[in-house]
């Protein structure tokens, strides 16, 4: 064998060539940029064929060699005596095949180390054909905590998402967060936990409105996401106290005279200045903007609103009286208790009850689009909950997906359980775990709620309404009431009727979200109710809620606005819930 220096285009392709797809050009474009860098490392491989120079391995050096237009480049030569008929074919085939490419995380820990032997970003990236941001990219991800990457390594690796929460925290806090969630040997990594652990709020600077030079007044100091769009301003900042005190400053001095700043309340909606009302039609004379600034974005909202003229002397307009707004009829721990039992007896009829196909699929559609349902991409590596994956996996067997339909009914069921949620918290999936629950008679799974626990959750009109729908006198006192109805129905089950799964006209009509359940907020606010289902929280009132012990120690006598007339579809509701 012989090393000589030829010209590229003299060299023959081989006719044998097992590789005759063509490359991406990526792949090209990195190799001609690494020959270009550091020129040919292996030199191509080539046999004697009388005056010819077939190639046998290496032809995509050589392509890239004649595209730079090199015309000298060092190659194997071997003899006509010391090709073999029988083991070249072979060899051509394992220079192809036998082939490992450097793992994600090894690659991390190479672009460092060229940085660290003097290399820049932009003279790796020229040599491997990759842009300076990839590589800034590269050695970012190598700074994460040791132990983290030894993990990735075992090609564990979290999803895009994810290594840009790691990477942007401090090691200090990787190895911290590490240590508590470090998964025992042979398991993955969870990385939803880690990141969430991670996570930090950040202020994006295409939001703010003040300068640089405020910025640095204020000491803002902005960190670039290096997985964003290289076109677009991915700067942000954890000092979320400075960046919203930066942004009141300048609509501080940008301010008109009809305009002024307002805080928000927890709901993120506008305190508007007392007795003024939003106003949503063009603007006109006497309408006045709010502004105030998102805690969560940092962004500057403007809401209008008027305000109610002046009285005059000679037009003296009273202010009204201020309004009691009535007790709910149930508390909001009554409608916690109410979702808990709600979600356990919808569990118990998927599990239990015959559904049929059309159903289930509609369900499982209906699940997947709950409020507490979040749809996660395609990437490799990104994780879903523990017991949907579970599921997940008994559905296949050796990576073909199975036929069975009752596994897949069973998978189903399962599924649907792990989503569905009529809890009063951030897994409540909306009004589609009601219907679900109505389609297949989850009712009859409800407990029985003439108990100690929840009926002093009623309001008295609540109460009165329910027992005597059930032939049961309402007492003078409530405790009373209360009693006589745990005894009427000692062995049978009671069911509040707004506890079962048919949603009411009320809710029907409620505003709904685009993800199409109700939206709890706008539906407490268009009927009257405070959000956390007591009117005790609001400053304004004149009247606070009345507690049920006071109830227990009125007269018995219910005051006016408690006074109700019969309710004929509540009295049958409540007839039908009695087993």
């Amino acid at each position: 064998m012989e090393l000589r220096t030829v010209d590229p285009r003299k060299l023959k392709p081989n006719p044998n060539n097992p590789r005759r797809t063509k490359t991406d050009k990526f792949s090209d474009a990195q190799m001609e940029a690494s020959i270009k860098a550091v020129g040919v490392l292996q030199p191509p491989l080539v046999r004697e064929e009388g005056k010819n120079l077939v190639i046998q391995f290496g032809h995509r050096r050589v392509t890239a060699c004649i595209k730079l237009g090199k015309t000298a480049m060092p190659v194997l030569v071997k003899s006509a005596d010391e090709v073999d008929g029988t083991l070249d074919p072979m060899g051509t085939v394992s220079e192809n095949v036998i082939r490992t490419e450097m793992g994600q995380v090894d690659r991390w820990r190479a672009m460092e180390a060229l940085a660290t032997a003097g290399w820049n970003d932009a003279a790796i990236g020229e040599a491997l054909g990759m842009t300076s941001r990839n590589i800034a990219q590269a050695r970012l991800l190598a700074k994460i905590c040791p132990a983290m990457l030894d993990q990735m390594a075992l090609n564990d690796l979290p999803g895009q998402r994810e290594l840009r929460i790691i990477a942007a925290a401090t090691t200090e806090e990787q190895a911290q967060v590490w240590k508590k969630f470090k998964p025992k040997r042979g398991y993955e990594a969870p990385w939803g936990e880690i990141t969430h652990a991670l996570s930090k709020t950040r202020l994006m600077a295409k939001n703010a409105k003040f300068s640089a030079d405020e910025a640095q007044a204020f000491g803002i100091v902005w960190e670039e996401d290096l997985f964003a769009p290289a076109d677009e301003d991915s700067r942000s900042t954890t000092q979320v106290d400075a960046f919203l005190a930066a942004q009141t400053a300048w609509l501080e001095t940008n301010l008109r005279k009809d305009q002024c700043i307002v805080e928000i309340d927890e709901y993120s909606r506008p305190k508007l200045p007392r007795g003024a009302q939003q106003y949503y039609g063009r603007s006109s004379e006497g309408v006045f903007t709010a502004f105030y600034i998102e805690p969560r974005s940092g962004l500057i909202r403007e809401a209008a609103y008027t305000t109610p003229k002046a009285s005059t002397p000679g037009n003296s307009a009273a202010e009204p009286e201020p309004v009691r707004k009535p007790r709910p009829d149930v508390t909001a721990k009554g409608d916690a208790m109410i979702g808990d039992y709600r979600t356990d007896a919808l569990h118990q009829a998927l599990r239990g009850n015959p559904i049929d196909d059309d159903q289930l699929i509609a369900m499982l559609v209906l699940a997947l689009a709950g409020r507490n349902v979040t749809v996660l991409s395609g990437v490799a590596g990104q994780h879903h909950g523990t017991g949907l994956r579970q599921v997940a996996d008994t559905l296949t067997d050796g990576g073909v997906l199975t036929r069975d339909l009752a596994a897949i009914r069973l998978a189903a069921r399962k599924a649907l359980v792990e989503v569905l949620s009529c809890r009063q918290n951030q897994s409540a999936s909306g009004i589609g775990a009601r219907y679900a629950g109505t389609a297949i008679d989850a009712d009859s799974y409800l407990p029985n709620m003439a108990t100690e626990e929840f009926l002093p959750a009623l309001s008295r009109t609540a109460l009165d309404r329910c027992a005597s729908a059930h032939s049961v006198a309402p007492q003078v006192r409530v405790k009373d009431t209360r009693a006589a109805l745990i005894a009427r129905f000692s062995e049978g089950t009671f069911i509040y009727p707004g506890a079962r799964f048919a949603p009411t006209e009320a809710e029907l009509e409620a505003p709904r979200s685009p993800a199409g359940v109700i939206d709890d907020e706008v539906e407490n606010e268009a009927s009257g109710d405070d959000p956390l289902g007591s009117a005790a929280s609001d400053p304004d009132c004149a009247f606070p809620e009345r507690s049920a012990e006071a109830d227990e120690d009125h007269d018995g006598t219910p005051p006016p606005d408690e006074v109700s007339g019969s309710d004929a579809s509540l009295a049958a509701a409540a007839n039908h819930s009695a087993a």
